[in-house]
């Protein structure tokens, strides 16, 4: 009969007499716990705390937009969509007075995107505004605002100018506080947005009809089926629109016809009435004239007809004087109705017909914030599809080794419980709860910290500029249970499995020291050149490195693995870091893109060219440039491409183009486009093939003739004899690539403001613009791989620690040995150590081969359908691994000379 007293004493004693082991099994359950949970819950909580915004906000799921606004027909149009509640608004961008600020004013919306008051309340007079959470720095609740009108197109569309502040408000269409996107406006880049009264606006066309669909309703916006289906709707809603363009041309075309009608008529009567006058003036001179001959004739001598006569003649000369004073007038009106009609008929004849756009939360104006919140969320769950797993393998195996050696260790206990008559059941228990209590403590607070630390700190980094906020923590079942069958798998079932295999064999032979490990001849010992030359301790340590197979395996993919997973994250970080300074300072060198208005007076063209020629522009290239959208077989959404078409030989100074791999320069030729890397991705085309795409409103297909290194945007060039080969067009300029003299940021905000302010220009686009999106990205993403990296140094410290304590206690016997043979605590140290040191280097090499591989999938992964991260890395990242592990190395070094000074040389007996 067993004594459980005994027994239970004999558990406790384990857990006290391996502090050390214990600790191990719990650092690495609760390192590879953080990282699992801390970036597979990061992702769904950032998901669904905007999905929270979404809901709590109303944001929209579709909208629609027209060059000449939606009309009382085109919402009846848009509500027969099934499902839909519609919403008609307005909004227009402005400049602050007295600044490059630019600002987009919209109307309070009703029941969708609505906006959420962070300070003080929304505007409820025609003459109040709420501004965005960035301008709480300038103005405070009871300032004015003043904004400068900019065009001939906002020139009526808000009634006043100059507002009072309400409160400050987020948008929940501009998710970003930093990078909210272009504009007509200012420097062209938004720097805050208001919201007023839609009483506030002056226009009888709406700006945008917004959509919520009741089939978009509980599906996470992020879904497959979410975006499917919207992308469905939206596809049925343009199928809606399709005629509405023509039909809106039309009823303008009516309307400018009935004013040129009326004006021609206005004309016809100023003529006839002039020419009636004319008559009058004329018949009045007959009769006077007629007078006259008669008085001269004596045929009238009566004084008072004589007198008559004469005041005729007076009101003759009267009349005449204030016809001829009012004809010159006349005849100047007349003139300038009629060159009004004539502008009116060439603005009727140049008119087009308006596309009906209908755009979604990702692709309106000022999506950026939203693109980019998406795409780290995005990116952090397929990292955490890669990052853990590569972890817990690695912490799995080191303590899949722990276990096994615990066994062994508790070989001669277990065949002694044996003999007393314990169950095999019962003794395998002590292993299993060792492992399970273990493992699942450190699995439990990995949870916690992973859960309530961790996660935070990285959702916080991608929220943190946005009107998301902070982020919820939600609870999800899938990865805790995960993480602890993982756990089980990693502790307990190794535990179970070798004490199961043990405990088949007798007491007796149980109870009997494990004999050692034999030695057998290597390979290097059939070098003999090579085996010759080695010292007896060199030998040693090779035949030693091979007799304890599993240890070596062991410490070679333990370290293999701690090194590619630190290799990973340093390589991201360095991928990420360089991209921004690639693309705006090596490849793009313009600064800014300034788009001509469509037929430009010769007066507005010469502005813009004495602009241009002025000291702040260092030089300028005329070219053809068309933004389109692509629709892609096998992607989702709708690509942004921008076409680039020039007959320069001075392009390259420019837009470097160049081949990735060799940084061979690509000359543009009549053969065919070039294409930016990504794009050529989603075509999935290679120099030589070719690929349909739209220009000039038409689909042409072109010929890949060079693929160009881009990280961020599509971009498409061709030269001008192409470019008419495709179009059957004249070739025309219609933008100009602009490099300044002076290319800091204040000053190309004041000269994309000065070229916006001209009537020749339309639109302006900023490198520093994009480059604040870019950067944006670039940081949420460094600061994820930041915490990956001191994890990956954590792990790496907790595998060689463990790694070598197990071999210092496996061998405590031969160490004892060892020294009373004379050896010193240094010689002692380095025989057992120089193995560490041999499979580390080992172990070292492998992982940057393992690591490099890691990071071409994470930055596959991490990526997205507009940017592509820069593959190469820096010399640091390869030399930080190797750096981190030999200090950890010479660390654990001088630990293991310590435990070596107190080995008992007795234990050799």
């Amino acid at each position: 009969m067993s004594d459980k007293k005994i027994y239970w004493k004999d558990m406790r004693q384990a857990f006290t007499s391996s502090l050390g082991r214990f600790l191990s099994i719990f650092s690495l359950m609760m390192i590879g716990a953080i990282a699992l949970i801390a970036l597979k819950v990061t992702g769904p909580n950032l998901e669904q705390s905007a999905q929270n915004f979404i809901d709590d906000q109303n944001m929209f799921d579709l909208a629609v937009m027209s060059e000449y606004g939606i009309t009382e027909d085109d919402l009846e149009d848009i509500k027969s969509l099934d499902g839909s509640t519609v919403e008609a608004g307005y909004f227009t961008d402005l400049t602050e007075k007295d600044t490059t600020n630019a600002v987009r004013v919209f109307s309070k919306p009703d029941k969708i995107s609505q906006f959420e008051v962070i300070d003080g309340e929304l505007p409820s007079k025609d003459n109040e505004i709420a501004l965005a959470p960035t301008m709480q720095d300038d103005y405070d609740i009871g300032d004015e605002i003043t904004f400068e009108q900019i065009n001939d197109n906002n020139q009526d569309l808000l009634k006043g100018n100059t507002y009072k502040v309400t409160g400050f408000v987020n948008s929940s269409e501009i998710w970003d506080n930093e990078s909210m996107g272009s504009s007509n406006a200012g420097s062209g880049e938004l720097s805050g947005y208001g919201v007023v009264t839609p009483d506030a606006f002056d226009s009888e066309e709406y700006t945008i009809a917004r959509l919520r669909v009741d089939d978009l309703r509980g599906k996470l916006y992020t879904s497959d089926e979410f975006s499917s289906k919207q992308k469905d709707l939206q596809k049925e809603l343009e199928d809606k629109l399709a005629d509405n363009g023509e039909r809106r041309l039309n009823d303008i075309k009516s309307d400018i016809q009935d004013q040129i009608d009326d004006g021609k008529s206005d004309v016809k009567s100023a003529k006839k009435e002039l020419k009636d006058n004319e008559s009058k003036i004329k018949d009045a001179e007959s009769k006077v004239e007629d007078g006259e001959k008669a008085v001269e004739a004596g045929l009238i001598q009566d004084p008072n007809q004589i007198s008559e006569l004469e005041k005729s003649k007076k009101d003759l000369d009267k009349s005449k004087k204030e016809f001829n004073d009012k004809k010159s007038d006349a005849e100047s009106e007349i003139k300038d109705a009629e060159a009004d009609i004539d502008d009116a008929e060439k603005e009727k004849d140049d008119l087009e017909e308006p596309e009906y756009t209908v755009y979604t939360p990702a692709t309106i104006p000022g999506s950026d914030g939203y693109s980019t919140y998406d795409h780290a969320a995005t990116a952090i769950s397929s990292i955490g599809n890669i990052f853990p797993v590569v972890l817990y393998i690695v912490a799995a195996m080191v303590t899949f080794m722990t276990m096994t050696r615990f066994v062994d260790e508790e070989r001669q206990h277990a065949g002694l419980f044996k003999a007393l008559g314990y169950t095999n059941n019962q003794i395998i228990a002590k292993f299993v709860l060792y492992g399970l209590i273990s493992s699942f403590l450190g699995t439990i607070v990995g949870i916690l910290i992973g859960n309530y630390f961790v996660a935070p700190m990285i959702a916080d980094v991608i929220s943190q500029t946005t009107v998301i906020g902070e982020t919820d923590l939600f609870f999800y079942p899938t990865y805790i249970i995960m993480t602890l069958v993982l756990a089980l798998i990693s502790a307990v079932l190794p535990a179970y499995l070798i004490a199961r295999r043990e405990l088949s064999k007798e007491p007796a032979f149980l109870m009997r020291p494990k004999p050692p490990v034999t030695g057998s001849n290597i390979l290097l010992e059939r070098i003999s050149f090579i085996w010759e030359r080695m010292s007896f301790t060199q030998k040693v340590t090779a035949r030693n490195i091979f007799r304890y197979k599993q240890r070596m395996l062991m410490t070679i993919f333990g370290v293999a693995g701690a090194v590619a997973l630190l290799f990973g994250g340093l390589g991201i970080r360095s991928s990420i870091a360089g991209v921004s300074d690639s693309q705006f300072g090596e490849i793009f060198k313009y600064d800014l893109i300034a788009v001509e208005a469509e037929d430009p007076s010769q007066d507005a063209k010469d502005e813009v060219d004495d602009l241009l020629n002025s000291d702040r522009v260092k030089e300028d290239l005329p070219v053809y440039q068309e933004a389109t959208s692509q629709s892609i077989d096998g992607v989702t959404d709708d690509q942004d491409v921008t076409v680039i078409a020039t007959g320069s030989d001075d392009f390259d100074q420019f837009v470097k183009l160049h081949d990735r791999d060799d940084d061979e320069k690509i000359n543009l030729s009549d053969d065919g486009i070039v294409i930016s890397e990504k794009l050529a991705d989603l075509y999935d085309v290679e120099p030589g093939d070719n690929i349909t795409f739209k220009l000039e409103d038409k689909d042409v297909e072109a010929k890949v003739a060079d693929v160009t290194e881009m990280y961020t945007g599509h971009f498409i060039y061709m030269t001008d004899n192409y470019y008419e080969e495709l179009t059957d067009k004249d070739f025309d300029t219609n933008a100009y690539l602009i490099t300044l003299d002076n290319s800091d940021s204040d000053e190309t905000e004041e000269l994309s403001e000065e070229f916006l302010s001209l009537d020749g220009i339309q639109g302006v686009v900023q490198n520093t613009g994009l480059v604040k999106v870019l950067d944006s990205i670039s940081g949420q993403l460094e600061s994820v791989m930041l915490i990956l990296i001191v994890i990956s140094i954590l792990l790496g410290v907790v595998i060689l620690y463990n790694l070598t304590n197990i071999n210092v206690a496996e061998r405590k016997n031969e160490l004892s040995t060892i020294k009373v043979l004379g050896f010193h605590s240094k010689e002692v140290t380095m025989y057992i150590y120089r193995e560490t040191i041999i499979l580390s280097i080992v172990g070292i090499l492998v992982g940057l081969v393992a690591g490099r591989i890691l990071h071409l999938v994470l930055l596959d992964v991490i990526g997205n359908e507009e940017i592509i991260f820069d593959p190469t890395v820096t010399t640091e990242v390869w030399a930080t691994p190797i750096i981190a592990i030999t200090l950890i190395i010479i660390v654990l070094g001088f630990l293991v000379y310590r435990r070596m000074k107190r080995i008992n040389m007795l234990d050799a007996l």
